[in-house]
């Protein structure tokens, strides 16, 4: 009987120690930045790419969960987009463009058609994108 005892008391001891399983919920929060608000290329809004691209500036921007970062992103896919001012647009999709149109560009990172699918076109002419022969 003491035996039997002996081994309840251990029994009951080992299941004191066993550790239990609890929901576990962990929250992060990611500071990424502002987003940038990336639009398609429009001669009419940005000119004619072969006489205004020298005025735009390549920039890498970092698409991560349906948005743009001016920043590296783990997980980001880069891209790289021009710049105007702080108006942020993808490239023109003109055949002689894609030829290494801009040297400056790296063509390596060019945007994907999902860029050019889900990027929105600017609203009318603000009047400074027109360049010669427009």
């Amino acid at each position: 009987m003491r035996i039997i005892r002996m081994l309840a008391l251990s029994l009951v001891v080992a299941l004191v120690f066993v550790p239990r399983h609890a929901p576990a919920q962990v929250n992060v929060t990611i500071r990424l930045g502002t987003p940038v608000v990336v639009m398609n290329y429009a001669p009419d809004y940005f000119g004619d790419w072969r006489t205004n691209y020298i005025q735009w500036r390549p920039v890498t921007v970092y698409y991560f969960q349906g948005h743009y970062y001016p920043r590296s992103v783990k997980g980001g896919r880069r891209v790289m987009i021009y710049r105007r001012g702080n108006e942020y647009f993808l490239p023109p999709q003109d055949p002689a463009w894609a030829n290494r149109g801009d040297k400056r560009f790296n063509y390596k990172y060019r945007p994907s058609d999902d860029d050019y699918r889900q990027a929105p076109h600017p609203k009318g002419n603000n009047g400074r994108g027109r360049g010669r022969g427009n």
